[in-house]
């Protein structure tokens, strides 16, 4: 699948490696958190995602366990028709230490991921006519 990208430092994106599924993004400029601060962490990016598809966004496995950053939305979501000029990935991160977390330029801080999506075409009902499952925990603790 071709997808056209506009990047601040004129580098392409690119898998890790052959097996990976998501892509990382890198910081395109320094960021500096303060305990407890949120800030958004610019890349720079811009993607033209193809129509019928979604990227997610997401921290990579290493952002906490290096930098004590937690990402705010969890997931993000970047519609397909978000791809102006201006329109670059940003990735919303909270400072979760007690110290000061400098985020230099070029650092990887999240990855992304294209998923096939969907559209639903939804159906409004007076009733769902199927048993109540009763939500978080019932089917058991362990």
């Amino acid at each position: 699948m071709k997808v056209r990208i506009k990047t601040a430092d004129g580098e392409a994106l690119f898998y890790e490696t052959a097996g990976a599924c998501a892509f990382d993004f890198k910081a395109s400029e320094e960021v500096i958190f303060e305990p407890g601060e949120f800030r958004l962490i610019e890349t720079g990016t811009v993607v033209e995602i193809p129509a019928g598809y979604v990227l997610q966004t997401q921290p990579r496995s290493s952002t906490f366990k290096k930098h004590g950053l937690m990402q705010t939305n969890s997931v993000g979501i970047i519609d397909c028709d978000y791809c102006g000029d201006n329109d670059t990935i940003k990735f919303p991160y909270i400072n979760m230490i007690k110290e000061k977390v400098i985020i230099e330029k070029g650092t990887r801080i999240g990855q992304g991921l294209f998923s096939k999506i969907e559209r639903a075409d939804f159906e409004l009902v007076e009733s769902m006519n199927n048993q109540d499952r009763g939500g978080f925990g019932t089917t058991g603790i362990k």
